[in-house]
């Protein structure tokens, strides 16, 4: 049986090809966009990273937001010289909140190396009304998009899913939920809550390979964020 691709990666390729039809595959798509054919692979089997996505918007003009998303419209388009603008239909700005995504990735697995600071690789734009009725976060510009990698937290995300992150809420003690923590320069993505005796549990959801840590203390554990939304329609 044939796998299946990750959507991210089918709709970056069906983008390209629509303006590149010589770009009829991952080798061709690896060879375009000067990577390594195991790179392309994995974004077919993991998903596009943001990077990635960012990069094929610059090479071919497709929208990055669209290949991580699905939302919007597949292409950008020149506009005054060397700037680009998305094609998007008209709307009221006032109710726009255009929240930065990060090239940073969250680790659902081993540990994702964390970059030395915050590098945004694009923004992806939601509605105030959207975020007040479904986040409720404790500051609009608190918000950050990053992406999942791994399967230690399947089935609530997958790999390569989009996460929005609350980054103003990093207080697991008065809230329970999934939280990105950062340990020894590593970002995971991980379930956390209080125990009866005042000390943190951290787990992930994959019942197969489930793993519980405690964190007495002993532990030097930086809470980045409090993921808030997946983009596979999932409210945390």
């Amino acid at each position: 049986m044939k796998k299946e691709k990750h959507e991210t990666f089918e709709r970056l390729l069906s983008a390209v090809r629509e303006t590149n039809p010589d770009i009829a595959g991952p080798q061709k798509l690896a060879d375009a966009m000067n990577e390594s054919p195991q790179t392309v692979t994995n974004w077919g089997s993991r998903g596009v990273s943001a990077k990635a996505a960012a990069k094929a918007q610059s090479l071919f003009g497709v929208s990055s937001s669209y290949v991580l998303t699905g939302q919007g419209s597949r292409f950008v388009t020149p506009h005054h010289g060397d700037l680009i603008q998305e094609l998007v239909l008209p709307r009221d700005r006032d109710d726009v909140v255009e929240v930065p995504l990060l090239a940073n990735a969250g680790s659902m697995g081993p540990g994702g190396d964390n970059l030395d600071c915050d590098f945004v690789v694009g923004n992806l734009s939601l509605s105030k009304h959207w975020i007040n009725q479904q986040i409720r976060p404790t500051n609009f510009r608190e918000l950050r998009f990053i992406h999942a990698s791994g399967q230690s937290m399947a089935p609530t995300f997958s790999d390569g899913d989009v996460l929005l992150v609350d980054a103003g809420a990093r207080d697991p003690a008065s809230f329970e939920g999934v939280y990105v923590l950062e340990v020894h320069g590593k970002n995971y993505i991980k379930r956390v809550r209080m125990r009866m005796d005042g000390s943190l549990e951290v787990s992930s959801d994959n019942v197969n390979i489930k793993t519980v840590d405690v964190l007495n203390g002993d532990h030097e554990v930086r809470v980045l964020g409090r993921v808030v939304w997946a983009w596979n329609g999932r409210k945390l």
